[in-house]
């Protein structure tokens, strides 16, 4: 079932998605927010994006790398990457996250 976007000034609880559904929560011109579910063992290829993006782990466990380098992600863990940065993604555990996406001024 797909979820409506968030609706500003609208709380939303990101506990109702379930476990099982990546979501984009929000996608704005120049900002987008996606809860993402990465099942145990699956991953997300080596990737980047132009604007600087944030991670907040929600739940789970999983290995963010940056450029390689690893970076483990658990409960409460939030990471920064500016923007051009090749980034991937491994779960150990299912795992839940809020990501964020500034897009580069294009105007």
């Amino acid at each position: 079932m797909a979820h409506e976007h968030a609706k500003p000034g609208v709380v939303i609880d990101l506990n109702t998605f379930g476990e099982t559904t990546t979501t984009a929560l929000i996608k704005e011109r120049k900002f987008e927010a996606i809860r993402i579910v990465l099942k145990s063992g699956k991953s997300i290829p080596p990737h980047k994006v132009d604007g600087p993006i944030t991670v907040h782990c929600l739940s789970g466990k999983c290995t963010f790398f940056v450029d390689k380098e690893p970076r483990e992600l658990v409960p409460g863990s939030w990471l920064y990457l500016q923007g051009g940065a090749m980034h991937a993604l491994e779960a150990e555990k299912t795992s839940i996250l809020l990501v964020t996406i500034l897009f580069e001024k294009s105007d």
